[in-house]
């Protein structure tokens, strides 16, 4: 790929979630052509992205972060790229590292290029989630715990 070959979608895949040390994670994998998913991959990313993550927060917490996130796990042509994103004061997203291992050694992950948000195939999912937290746990409707199920459900198509 050259860096400004024409757009071309690729494959996006909902994971399970993790739910480690007081986080719930929503995750994503974004393959690249001619990758493949490798769930040791994925866990390996989970996993060092938990251990970057500030103590969790509970979503009644006006004042932090409320141990909700997500990550997308992009299985890219030059690295494994995972950036972070978690809630915080009710409508803030807040961007943790972004994770990134070598295809030499794809499980090893150390932070990545900490000016970087995220490529557009990561931005499409981005938007997918804000979206997704507006329309749920912002929607006033229901109990908020109600209201962050709705949001844990909800995946990109």
């Amino acid at each position: 790929m050259t860096h400004l070959a024409p757009f071309e979608p690729r494959a996006v895949m909902a994971l399970s979630p993790v739910h480690q040390h007081g986080w719930t994670l929503k995750r994503y994998a974004v393959l690249a052509e001619g990758r493949a998913f490798d769930d040791a991959v994925a866990e390996a990313a989970s996993d060092a992205a938990v251990t970057r993550l500030p103590q969790p927060g509970v979503l009644a917490d006006a004042t932090g972060n409320h141990g909700v996130g997500f990550q997308i796990i992009h299985f890219a042509e030059t690295a494994v790229v995972a950036p972070l994103f978690y809630w915080q004061w009710g409508s803030v997203l807040a961007h943790g590292d972004q994770l990134r291992a070598p295809w030499s050694n794809p499980t090893e992950f150390a932070t990545g290029a900490t000016e970087v948000f995220g490529c557009v195939w990561e931005m499409d999912i981005v938007t997918f989630e804000v979206a997704a937290w507006k329309r749920t746990v912002l929607s006033g409707q229901d109990t908020p715990e109600y209201r962050l199920a709705r949001y844990l459900a909800a995946h990109v198509a």
